[in-house]
């Protein structure tokens, strides 16, 4: 991966880290903006061709570890 994939992938992490926490307040809120935002970013790819599934991976990396976090703060 480049500096610029890396940058890409640190900037969707707190959508990630947002749609667990917005899961744990509120579940079909939380499952609906992800799915929102996951939908809006396989749009994107499929029409501009952006590489936006680059983006998706930042967000679900941001997810497993805001899971990881709310998990910690559980035990």
């Amino acid at each position: 991966m480049t500096k610029g994939d890396w940058v890409r992938l640190l900037m969707h992490l707190p959508w990630g880290i947002l749609g667990v926490l917005l899961i744990t307040v509120n579940a079909p809120a939380g499952v609906i903006c992800c799915l929102g935002t996951l939908a809006y970013e396989a749009f994107n790819d499929w029409r501009k061709h952006d590489e936006s599934y680059k983006d998706v991976l930042g967000i679900v990396w941001g997810f497993f570890i805001g899971g990881i976090i709310i998990w910690g703060f559980r035990l």
